[in-house]
C-alpha cells in the first residue's frame, strides 16, 4: 500500500479510540497526533529512505487495528 492509499484509509478511522494502542516498539499515546505527524514527516521527506521507519510504523498500526477490528466483528 502506498502512502496516499494508507493516508486515505487512516483518515476514515476514528483514531481517538486507539489512544494507548500497543505496537511492537512502543505505545501510541495520541493516535491522531501519531498518524498526522508520521504522514507529515513522510510527505516532507519524499524519497528519503531515512524516514522509512515512519511508514513502517504507520503500516503496522493500520494492519493491527484492522486485524483488531475484524476480531471484534467476529465476536459479535
Amino acid at each position: 500500500m502506498n502512502l496516499q492509499d494508507l493516508k486515505k484509509e487512516l483518515r476514515k478511522i476514528d483514531l481517538y479510540q486507539y489512544n494507548g494502542f500497543h505496537l511492537d516498539n512502543g505505545t501510541i499515546i495520541n493516535a491522531k497526533q501519531f498518524v498526522e505527524s508520521h504522514i507529515l514527516f513522510l510527505e516532507s521527506n519524499t524519497g528519503n529512505y531515512g524516514y522509512i521507519a515512519y511508514y513502517d510504523r504507520l503500516l503496522e498500526f493500520y494492519n493491527k487495528i484492522k486485524k483488531n477490528d475484524s476480531k471484534a466483528t467476529d465476536k459479535s
